[in-house]
């Protein structure tokens, strides 16, 4: 081997060991300090050195070595990044399939062009390959990272694909016989393997526009909080339950105090601020399995499975309390925020529209009477409510 061979030679496994080793900082997020990461790839280095000759006295082919060799790289790939095992499995197969691809098809180039010192090609376009990082960054950096997204989900499936496409890449370059039909057959299977992985990420940014737009229309967009609509729902789902298993459930309407006098005073953005802390401490003070829905400008709905009047009530109050006890004008520590709630539970006779109305009284019972207040229509005199 001539000098010139032998600087190119080795100039193209250090420029291929450079890339794969960037481009695993593109798609995964590093979480040990800078020296152990450094430390982690010297090592593998070292013993990657000392392995490969000791393989080359059994191993005839270089290139099966190589094979051997990196894969011994995925071990600092498993201790410095942040992501999940088969997240980290997932980005280096695929990460080394990329690169065996461009190895491939320029290793095809240079036997076609026979360049004077062999290699030549293959360099020229591993520093091709490296410096379409930025682009790759740009662009494929966000669609793979959409795929780690489902993998971390425990869906550890889409780690084969990546393997495999690296292994069938392995075939062509250790059957070593660079024919046209062979370069042919590798650029087909090149285009399904990239083909594959864009199917892949554009159905998963087509699944999360889906449950984008879902949650949208079926949350208010100031507070975060399911809107009436959706609200709507949950409770006939609820109501459905009822009448197949008779588990009760109630409803407390809830509504800010003097809400239009923030507004007047104090200019809409602070109430849209208050509005949204109200909507946090309501969410703060329910039980995991009840839901809160803005059901229109500063009135909110409470959706409490399992529950009876007394336990409806004691939660009531407890909101009652908790925005009591806050402070939520921004540079006002006195102005006092305060809510009427009503509630109701369902009864045989009840429909779900019955059953909001009779929350809705008891509410507005409360405004009448004191505001700042827990009112359940039960207790209101029968001779107010008798047309409910």
């Amino acid at each position: 081997m001539t000098d010139a061979e032998f600087i190119i030679k080795y100039s193209t496994r250090s420029v291929f060991l450079l890339e794969n080793i960037l481009f695993l900082y593109v798609f995964l997020t590093p979480g040990r300090l800078r020296f152990f990461q450094l430390a982690a790839f010297v090592i593998t280095w070292v013993i990657a050195y000392i392995i490969r000759h000791i393989l080359m006295l059994f191993i005839p082919d270089p290139l099966l070595i190589s094979y051997i060799i990196g894969c011994l790289y995925l071990i600092p790939c498993v201790l410095i990044f942040k992501e999940t095992i088969q997240a980290k499995i997932f980005v280096f197969f695929m990460i080394y399939s990329m690169s065996q691809c461009t190895f491939l098809f320029f290793m095809y180039l240079d036997r076609y062009m026979t360049p004077p010192v062999p290699y030549t090609v293959v360099l020229s376009g591993m520093l091709l390959e490296l410096a379409s990082l930025p682009l790759i960054n740009r662009y494929i950096r966000q669609p793979v990272r959409s795929i780690l997204e489902i993998i971390n989900l425990q869906n550890p499936v889409f780690t084969l694909f990546p393997i495999l496409s690296f292994f069938l890449l392995a075939i062509y370059g250790l059957q070593d016989t660079y024919q046209l039909t062979n370069f042919i057959t590798l650029a087909l299977s090149i285009t399904l393997i990239f083909f594959a992985y864009y199917l892949t990420a554009t159905s998963i940014a087509g699944a999360r526009r889906l449950q984008h737009l879902e949650y949208i229309s079926m949350t208010d967009s100031l507070t975060g909080l399911y809107n009436r609509r959706y609200m709507e729902k949950l409770i006939s789902q609820e109501y459905d339950q009822y009448l197949r298993t008779g588990s009760g459930f109630a409803l407390a309407s809830a509504d800010i105090d003097f809400f239009k006098n923030v507004n007047d005073i104090y200019g809409h953005d602070i109430g849209d601020t208050v509005l949204r802390s109200i909507a946090d401490e309501i969410l703060g003070s329910v039980r995991t399995y009840d839901t809160v829905a803005r059901w229109g400008g500063e009135e909110f709905l409470i959706l409490l499975p399992s529950t009876n009047e007394h336990h409806a009530m004691e939660l009531a109050e407890r909101i009652r309390k908790r925005i009591e006890d806050g402070r939520y004008i921004p540079g006002d520590s006195t102005s006092m925020i305060t809510l009427t709630l009503g509630v109701s539970v369902i009864t045989p006779a009840d429909t779900v529209e019955s059953l909001i109305q009779r929350a809705d009284v008891a509410l507005y019972h409360g405004k009448r009477e004191s505001r700042n207040c827990v009112i359940s229509f039960n207790s209101i005199d029968p001779a107010v409510t008798a047309d409910i």
